[in-house]
């Protein structure tokens, strides 16, 4: 109960502190269950295939051809996608049921210039972008 205690008074540095965790956790899980030599080559030959519709974009049916073969590069980009989100999903799920419950009703940041507060959940949010930028950048994940 005091751990409870204590991220209640410090409600923000707790939510940061957690996000940024979750953040770096995602990150690796992103990186290691995922090929990023595969992802690396796909992010290139779709920025080929975006390339040639720009030139192409008079010519519907060169447009046509174009985007049929970028098809099967996204259709393999989101499969290496599902993998990390399988690991994950269900222990979000729950720290996120947790955190729900510990956090429910809390105003961690008030906002004077606009109507309302900013909850856990937009803390978390805000915060957990920012990490997971710094993290894929640091980490070099694609």
């Amino acid at each position: 109960m005091a751990i409870t205690s204590w991220m209640l008074q410090n409600s923000l540095i707790s939510i940061t502190l957690i996000s940024a965790g979750l953040a770096l956790a995602t990150t690796l899980i992103y990186k290691y269950a995922t090929d990023q030599n595969l992802l690396k080559q796909i992010r290139e030959d779709t920025k080929k295939y975006q390339e040639q519709l720009k030139t192409h974009k008079d010519n519907p049916q060169k447009m046509l051809e174009i985007q049929n073969q970028m098809m099967p590069l996204q259709s393999k980009m989101m499969m290496q996608s599902f993998k990390p989100m399988f690991i994950t999903i269900i222990p979000f799920i729950i720290i996120f049921k947790l955190l729900g419950d510990v956090y429910t009703t809390l105003i961690v940041i008030p906002l004077s210039f606009w109507p309302g507060h900013l909850g856990w959940v937009g803390v978390y949010v805000i915060v957990s972008m920012v990490f997971t930028t710094i993290f894929r950048k640091a980490l070099k994940v694609i």
